[in-house]
């Protein structure tokens, strides 16, 4: 690939920085190329077969390079961040990253002109992700404002409140997204359902105004929790078994609110960074 700039943070907080104003020259392999895992069937004389399910695992990258200069520093920088058990975020171009950890610690050459070095990261999701989550939620603004006009009493916009969530996913179907609802009042069972698939979440409590319930992955597990008062709890427990939209499909979609009273004062909210397969950067981004 093109030396785009580059940096890996650690979750530690230490940095290393790639590309040509780093003075550090590198490739990543794979940046895409990554395999689906099939389960298939065949049945009595069946001509092809029948896809059952896919899967898609972790990969790991290889990264391999030549620093330029500061020779030294950045041979202590490369031994003393990418240690065992590190972990962090790498980040292509400002605009796209993987979570990974260290998975083979680096091999650096003696040399100490342009010594070379190769080491190797684990992604457990092997997407890239944009660095700009998209948010969306219930509300927008309706432009009320108009010149000329005059100084008196006026408005600039009207806050205006949809029944569904109105979703552009350009990347594959993705199932890390976080969700918010919000009661702007007594709501019972709150929930959110996919208007094309019918797909949805429930969970059985009563919220109160003010009371918030969030659900994302973490590390690729479910997360619930539920803040009242200020005090957030685990709500795994309130979330309906019977639920089953747990994925943001690829394309344009629509999520409307539910519950079983109380439903005008359900808020809601999704974010998610779209992913990609692999990177296409162009030079002059």
């Amino acid at each position: 690939m093109p030396v785009f700039d580059a940096i890996f943070t650690a979750s530690s907080g230490q940095s290393f920085s790639f590309g040509y104003k780093a003075g550090v020259l590198y490739s990543i392999d794979p940046i895409g190329d990554l395999p689906v895992e099939l389960e298939t069937s065949q049945g009595y004389q069946q001509v092809g077969a029948t896809v059952e399910s896919r899967s898609i695992s972790g990969v790991t990258r290889t990264i391999t390079g030549r620093i330029l200069r500061n020779t030294a520093y950045l041979k202590r920088q490369l031994r003393d961040i990418f240690t065992p058990g590190a972990t962090g975020r790498l980040t292509v171009a400002g605009k796209y990253y993987c979570d990974a950890e260290v998975q083979r610690c680096p091999a650096i050459s003696a040399a100490n002109l342009w010594p070379t070095f190769s080491f190797q990261l684990y992604c457990p999701n092997p997407y890239w992700r944009s660095v700009s989550e998209t948010s969306v939620s219930l509300f927008y603004t309706q432009p009320a404002f108009r010149l000329p006009v005059c100084y008196s009493t006026h408005q600039f916009g009207l806050r205006i409140q949809s029944d569904f969530l109105k979703l552009s996913n350009p990347g594959p179907d993705t199932q890390d997204f976080v969700l918010t609802l919000t009661a702007q009042g007594v709501v019972r069972n709150p929930g959110v359902r996919d208007l094309a698939t019918g797909e949805y979440l429930r969970f059985l409590t009563e919220m109160q105004d003010g009371d918030v319930i969030r659900l994302w992955r973490e590390d690729g597990r479910l997360r619930i929790e539920q803040i009242i008062d200020g005090e957030t709890f685990n709500a795994f427990e309130l979330l309906d078994e019977s639920s089953t939209l747990w994925t943001l499909r690829h394309g344009t979609r629509a999520w409307t609110r539910t519950a079983d009273s109380g439903m005008t004062a359900l808020y809601l909210t999704l974010s998610f960074s779209v992913a990609y397969a692999s990177l296409v950067v162009e030079e002059n981004s």
